[in-house]
């Protein structure tokens, strides 16, 4: 792809307003040229915007539109153009806030060198700054975001949401305020204001509009000074019941029958992000009854649930994973949750406490649900204890749920037939993202989970025996009913719930393995 640069030339308003501005800042495309032929120039410095030109072609609500066509120019350019265009527009209530919130008298006059923790301290609770960093809290919750991202750069401090899985730039604070607001979110979370040179982590819990939210902070040193990190837990729409999950019919059924058994250990796999903390809490409150006793050990505990006893591990006292198993093992349990499966150790605590009446739940970082088999021979478990102790294990990955209120139905080719093996007279209802001011015009609203459940039985019982490989295995748990993520996937893509592309982007490197 070349990079070209622009000729000098005014753009014309009746152009600019073929996309909206929302769409135009989050993906760095502007609108260049109409042209009589009936084509669209559009300018961005993003390469990977090519492959949409179909999504901002049908974006564009003009007659005798033929075609989009897109050229890619130099980062500098089209930092220009927006600045030029859209640096002075008046934008929505946060800009205005905070830059009401920003031009307020704030003390900055503290030569870096001699800042005390005293003067930092100073400095974070000045009203100004208290008002920024509760407006970047409050709009991210509006915006249905996981993540924040403070980020210090050579010329500016930028913030970003992470939103359904995507980063998107939010209208930043000034970079004067950059240190100010860092140091009151690092007051707020209980860190050593003074230390800049390590990583730390810390917790911010705040009530907000009457919704109990956690936000888990990390801060990280660089040249420009440090990186601030949340991760916004919502409590209110953390415990969800697995049928919110986005199971359909057939693997929900594999998967309460799963939670029926009294032993063996059930294994949860995939990246992180992927959605396991929110299956296995989905799972625990299921089986939350009085007649059993629930223990989990984890790091760190994401949500307190009524009437289960948990551990959060801390290893630096030696409260690990493998010691917490351990005496929880002495403690009578009839559930028992190992937060993630990390070493030797702990692997063969848990699939021994599977073997002597609890049932357990864990997790692993594997591409698939058979690859968990082999993770754990690798990880030097004997054959003969994984084949008698897993009941079954379920993979996962997040995709990103199309928008209901602007979704397009569709008519699929022949080739996206083919990839979506439609079989001739079958009802389906395929769909595109469009974009509107519900989602924010990215055509997606909120996440669903995409599964595969491996649930052990005779034949993969001698086949762990035998050592052989996750290929050999997922072919005998396919015969034995497991439907793969991609298959579970393209069935809502065919429902309408999300998109090919989409499916495609979280286990293309699953299906690139089974190819291999």
């Amino acid at each position: 792809i070349v990079q070209r640069e622009l000729p000098p030339r005014e753009i014309p308003q009746e152009v600019l307003s073929l996309l909206p501005p929302k769409i135009i800042k989050n993906h760095r495309v502007i609108p260049w040229e109409k042209r009589e032929n009936g084509i669209v120039v559009l300018v961005t410095d993003d390469p990977i915007n090519i492959l949409a030109a179909d999504y901002f072609k049908n974006l564009m609500n003009i007659e005798n539109l033929k075609d989009v066509e897109i050229i890619v120019t130099f980062k500098e350019e089209m930092d220009q153009l927006l600045e030029k265009y859209y640096g002075e527009e008046e934008m929505e209530d946060l800009t205005k806030m905070l830059q009401e919130a920003s031009s307020a008298t704030i003390d900055l006059d503290l030569p870096a060198e001699t800042v005390g923790e005293e003067d930092e301290e100073a400095l974070a609770l000045q009203a100004p700054v208290v008002k920024i960093v509760n407006l970047i809290f409050v709009e991210a919750l509006r915006r249905r975001a996981s993540d924040i991202h403070l980020e210090p750069l050579e010329k500016k401090f930028r913030v970003r949401f992470r939103i359904d899985g995507v980063l998107y730039e939010i209208v930043s604070p000034p970079k004067r305020v950059e240190k100010a607001v860092i140091a009151r979110i690092k007051l707020m979370a209980k860190m050593n204001l003074a230390e800049k040179r390590l990583p730390q982590d810390g917790r911010i819990m705040l009530d907000i509009s009457g919704r109990p939210i956690d936000f888990r902070v990390s801060t990280l040193p660089g040249i420009y000074g440090e990186s601030v990190v949340l991760r916004i837990l919502d409590k209110t729409t953390m415990l969800k019941s697995l049928e919110s999950l986005g199971f359909l019919e057939y693997d929900l059924k594999r998967w309460n029958d799963l939670l029926r058994y009294s032993g063996g250990i059930i294994l949860v796999t995939g990246p992180t992000g992927s959605g396991k903390t929110t299956t296995l809490y989905a799972s625990l409150q299921k089986l939350n009854t009085i007649d059993r006793k629930l223990m989990t050990a984890e790091d760190p505990v994401e949500y307190q649930i009524p009437g289960i006893n948990q551990t959060p591990i801390n290893a630096e006292i030696g409260l690990t994973f493998a010691n917490v198993l351990r005496a929880f093992l002495r403690q009578s349990p009839d559930v028992v949750l190992v937060g993630e499966i990390r070493d030797k150790e702990t692997a063969d605590i848990a699939l021994r406490a599977a073997l002597t009446g609890h049932l357990v739940f864990s997790t692993l970082h594997t591409n698939d649900a058979p690859s968990a088999i082999t993770r754990l021979i690798d990880m030097g478990m004997p054959p003969f204890l994984i084949a008698s102790s897993v009941q079954g294990i379920q993979a996962q990955r997040l995709v990103r749920v199309l928008c209901p209120h602007c979704k397009e139905k569709i008519e699929p080719d022949e080739k996206l037939k083919k990839k979506l093996k439609i079989k001739d007279g079958e009802k389906v209802n395929v769909c595109r993202p469009k974009g509107c001011n519900d989602c924010n015009f990215t055509g997606f609203h909120g996440r669903v989970a995409i599964f595969e459940i491996f649930i052990m039985n005779d034949e993969l019982r001698e086949l762990t025996l035998k050592r052989v490989d996750a290929a050999t295995l997922r072919e005998a748990a396919r015969r034995a009913g497991m439907r793969t993520m991609y298959e579970d996937g393209i069935e809502k893509v065919k429902m309408g719930i999300t998109t090919l592309e989409e499916v495609e982007s979280v286990v293309g490197e699953v299906i690139d393995a089974q190819e291999d």
